[in-house]
């Protein structure tokens, strides 16, 4: 895995560069200490004066002091692996990943190349809060991979779908994204109103009494980052004890 770190090769496949041009990069950041190179596997990762420069970025940044308690806290009571994650050059990036105390623990996994924005709660709950006619441009036919049977990939019914996301004040991944794995999501507010973060749970798939009780333990730790930022927001509509929100589908 990438935390062992990753060959040069792989690197540069990923990447889509050639691996003389990638070997360059690669000893341009391992002499500025960004990167290391293991002496016996001869894989490349993260070396820690860039570990440095990350801690300094989210110290100095608003959102990350502003919800670290909230997203420990929603760690504890729940159990899950929890996040806060907000939009970055069109995907979702992790500002938080927290992971939780269960024994079985589910983890966002990243399909390279591959948007999962209409097939996760986080990608839908930021979706739900942008312009109509951004959130419609991301959602276009060709972008959206039918990852599981529960997958939506009609651009309407997604439509539909962020509507409801912005009236009932939550979004649910129901096996969407992967079979087995469930998520809630919830929307951060700063003082001016905009979204500007997710706070989320994933979860392996439960009946919806489950699902219940981490909407509220959510969308509270979500009110509680807004309010450090400013901004009080709407308390999310009930979940009904059929597993689907007043109103509309999950």
């Amino acid at each position: 895995g990438e935390s062992r770190g990753l060959p040069l090769g792989e690197i540069a496949d990923r990447l889509g560069l050639n691996v003389s041009t990638v070997h360059h990069l690669l000893a341009t950041l391992r002499h500025r200490g960004l990167i290391v190179q293991d002496e016996r596997s001869r894989a490349y990762r993260i070396g820690y004066r860039l570990v440095g420069l990350v801690n300094r970025f989210l110290a100095e940044s608003d959102l990350y002091p502003a919800a670290i308690g909230a997203i420990q806290r929603l760690r504890d009571a729940s159990g899950e692996t929890s996040y806060l994650s907000a939009f970055q050059d069109g995907a979702i990036a992790e500002v938080i990943s927290l992971t939780g105390v269960r024994p079985i623990q589910v983890r966002r996994v990243h399909r390279p190349g591959q948007s999962s924005l209409h097939s996760t709660a986080t990608g839908k709950l930021l979706l739900a809060h942008l312009p109509p006619a951004e959130a419609a441009a991301r959602l276009a036919a060709p972008s959206l991979s039918p990852f599981t049977p529960n997958t939506r990939t009609d651009p309407g019914g997604l439509g539909t779908e962020l509507s409801l996301i912005r009236a009932r004040g939550y979004s649910l991944d129901d096996e969407e994204d992967y079979l087995g794995v469930m998520c809630v999501a919830a929307p951060v507010f700063a003082a001016g109103g905009d979204c500007v973060a997710s706070v989320s749970v994933s979860y392996p798939a439960s009946p919806p009494a489950r699902t219940g009780e981490l909407i509220d333990l959510v969308a509270t730790a979500a009110a509680a980052v807004s309010a450090n930022l400013g901004a009080v927001p709407a308390r999310p509509a009930a979940f009904g004890a059929d597993g689907h929100a007043a109103g509309g589908r999950g």
